[in-house]
């Protein structure tokens, strides 16, 4: 597997050296001249917060140094945020949609039935929206044709940043 450095991207071979249990080295990028993976060294916690952040060195170091696309069922992970990332949009909705609708025991089980079949279109709607315009984007905004792999790894960023998004949008709420 090849790892990339978080600091400029550049490729490297290996992220750290381990000398004995618990005694690692991290390696130095050759480009940039820093660390090449400092994130190797954090806990859980610390590469989510940076995540929700919006730190491109954690995504980085998720998308290019964690995640490994031939140990990873890729595809299984693909489905598992997209399913994720909905149930979190619909959730989004239904907040923002709850002031306008009277939520009250008096309501009919169509009513409730028809709220939340407007919410479900709506984020089914508006996220195959956005998907085909960020192909179209994609495609003629970089002039090439994107290989279905490159997409894949493109859509996946876009959710894992979507789903820090809508967590921090629904501790507002």
């Amino acid at each position: 597997m090849e790892y990339r450095c978080v600091q400029c991207g550049f490729r490297i071979k290996t992220l750290f050296v381990q000398y004995s249990p618990g005694n690692i080295r991290l390696m130095k990028c050759v480009n940039c001249k820093a660390v090449a993976d400092e994130y190797i060294e954090c806990e859980l916690m610390i590469v989510l917060i940076d995540l929700i952040l919006h730190k491109p060195k954690a995504y980085r170091h998720v998308l290019f140094n964690v995640l490994n696309h031939e140990r990873t069922h890729f595809q299984g992970l693909l489905w598992k945020s997209l399913v994720g990332f909905l149930v979190l949009d619909a959730y989004r909705s239904l907040l923002v949609k709850k002031p306008e609708e009277e939520w009250g025991t008096s309501m009919s089980i169509s009513s409730i039935f028809w709220i939340y079949r407007k919410m479900l279109m709506d984020v089914f709607l508006g996220n195959y929206m956005f998907l085909c315009s960020f192909l179209f984007a994609i495609r003629s905004l970089l002039k090439t044709s994107a290989q279905f792999s490159r997409f894949r790894d493109l859509l996946l960023a876009v959710l894992i940043s979507s789903l820090g998004v809508s967590t921090c949008s629904d501790l507002h709420h």
